[in-house]
């Protein structure tokens, strides 16, 4: 089950009760309840909502699409808002978990970034860019009403060969935190402040 096959989905959101030791995850629903991730609640409220059985479990395997990590810029997300005229494009409709601000705004400069290697502010992870993020339905879906906008999508066909985005895997592992400097062969920036710490 994913949020391609049911955007209900989306309506749910994940933290860290202690997110400095990664630990204590708790899962808010659409409604604003909140449930320990094993807590067979949350598991009725998500059959009764997708109507369907619904078992919730821990995976031993990383669930992602290519890779573990997504970067996008701030500049490539303000030039998205093209697409969407009279609105602010929303970072969640492309669910990155690396917001990076440039010290010098380029919108789509990730699209040069596969093969580059970025560490992560002083001892943090040091990524390696393998791919472009090609992009889904998923981008349609606004991520409050869940609405279909299909804008976005059809600008992305248009205009970037529904490419937006990059993905990348762990080379060291470390903790990422908000106003990190980012460090690459060709470029200097900093994690912006729209994500919590992150452990890679």
């Amino acid at each position: 089950m994913s949020a391609r096959r049911n955007r209900a989905l989306l309506g749910y959101r994940a933290r860290y009760l202690d997110p400095d030791a990664a630990e204590g995850v708790e899962i808010t629903g659409p409604d604003g309840l909140h449930y320990a991730w094993d807590d067979p609640a949350l598991a009725a409220a998500l059959a009764g909502r997708l109507q369907q059985p619904v078992a919730v479990d821990r995976s031993a395997a990383s669930l992602h699409d290519a890779a573990p990590v997504h970067m996008v810029t701030t500049s490539s997300l303000a030039a998205a808002s093209q697409w969407t005229p009279g609105e602010e494009m929303d970072p969640r409709r492309f669910r990155a978990n690396v917001i990076v601000e440039l010290d010098e705004p380029q919108p789509f400069a990730e699209t040069a970034w596969p093969g580059q290697t970025f560490s992560l502010g002083d001892n943090g992870p040091v990524i390696g860019v393998v791919s472009h993020t090609e992009r889904c339905a998923v981008t349609t879906f606004d991520p409050d009403t869940l609405e279909r906008d299909n804008r976005v999508l059809a600008g992305l066909a248009r205009d970037r060969q529904n490419l937006f985005g990059v993905y990348a895997r762990v080379i060291r592992p470390g903790w990422a935190r908000v106003g990190a400097t980012i460090t690459a062969s060709v470029a200097t920036a900093r994690l912006t402040p729209a994500t919590r710490p992150l452990q890679l």
